[in-house]
């Protein structure tokens, strides 16, 4: 059986990946199941014109270039950082391969592997994972995930499940990492970004040194303002609810996420470039647990969000996105 990086070269000797497609009158996600199910394009309907919602996916060669650069992608069995790609596991060390430059191991390991899609029509779609089909699998319990997606008027219904079909106990957790552009029309200043969070984890290097305190300053973004340049890259916890509002006052357009109540934690990721300037982007990401969420548990730290799932038993949940005008 080929190596991830294997597989990878040999992709790049392919034709493109076959994009899928779920569209009607608003919506239209343009996605690739054989590449993690990862989200090429998201466009909405507005006010007659096509918008991307998202920074899209320019070709195939730029996406294996840097596939955690464009559209959105699928993070489990965690999300984000995991230290030193290791982690401790009811008293027994686990180790993972590196793959960041920090020498973390990070979104975990489903985002570029094939997915078995399950069925397709331009509203539903559903695909399947089993890390037993990978012996390289980056991961050392055996997991079974699920993912849909579902289309419906203007909203757009998103889910994974995890199994674990291991004969252990196994910590697990997920998460979605769209990368949202802060400008949708020529008319937008700036973004106006709604997160109720009311708790932020001290971190360094984005690897949490305790537990959450209190937002305030460039991480309070409860209230309505322009993102600006906060240079975050921050996990945030202490939701008040579990809507996220995502508003361009130029086009005066208004998208929302709308997520099930697994999702205690996000990360918003708006970085600054060398100069100063907020870059192009902003990556407003639902997760279920902390970064380093393993580790934490292990230390003690309360509420990390991290699942541990028994042998044979599923969890999941999803997201809603939904667009209207403001």
């Amino acid at each position: 059986m080929k190596s991830l990086q294997e597989s990878q070269e040999t992709q790049q000797e392919k034709k493109p990946f076959e994009e899928y497609q779920l569209k009607n009158d608003r919506i239209e996600l343009g996605f690739l199941p054989e590449f993690g199910c990862h989200w090429s394009r998201l466009r909405f309907s507005v006010k007659g014109q096509w918008l991307d919602f998202l920074v899209y996916v320019p070709d195939h060669d730029a996406l294996l270039r840097r596939p955690t650069g464009y559209g959105s992608y699928l993070m489990a069995p965690w999300s984000n950082r995991i230290a030193a790609a290791s982690f401790e596991f009811e008293g027994k060390r686990y180790p993972l391969r590196e793959n960041f430059p920090d020498k973390t191991a990070i979104h975990g390991d489903v985002r570029t592997r094939p997915w078995k899609v399950g069925a397709s029509t331009p509203e539903r779609f559903e695909a399947s994972l089993d890390s037993r089909d990978s012996r390289d699998f980056n991961y050392p319990f055996a997991l079974v995930y699920r993912h849909s997606l579902e289309l419906s008027a203007e909203r757009l219904r998103v889910e994974l499940s995890i199994e674990n079909v291991d004969s252990t106990r196994a910590p697990v957790g997920f998460g979605f990492h769209p990368f949202l552009r802060r400008r949708l029309t020529r008319l937008d200043r700036d973004v106006i970004l709604v997160v109720p969070a009311d708790k932020v984890y001290p971190a360094e290097a984005c690897i949490p040194t305790g537990g959450p305190v209190g937002v305030s300053g460039r991480t309070d973004l409860r209230h309505l303002k322009l993102l600006g340049k906060p240079g975050l890259d921050q996990c945030f916890t202490g939701l008040r609810h579990g809507e996220f509002r995502v508003i361009y006052p130029g086009t005066r357009v208004e998208v929302r996420f709308n997520m099930d109540p697994v999702f205690t934690h996000a990360v918003i990721y708006a970085p600054n470039d060398p100069t100063g300037k907020p870059r192009e982007f902003v990556a407003l990401e639902p997760v279920t647990h902390a970064n380093d969420g393993f580790n934490l548990l292990a230390r003690g730290v309360e509420d990390t969000g991290v699942k541990v799932l028994e042998p044979g038993e599923r969890w999941g949940g999803g997201w809603e996105l939904s667009i209207g005008d403001v």
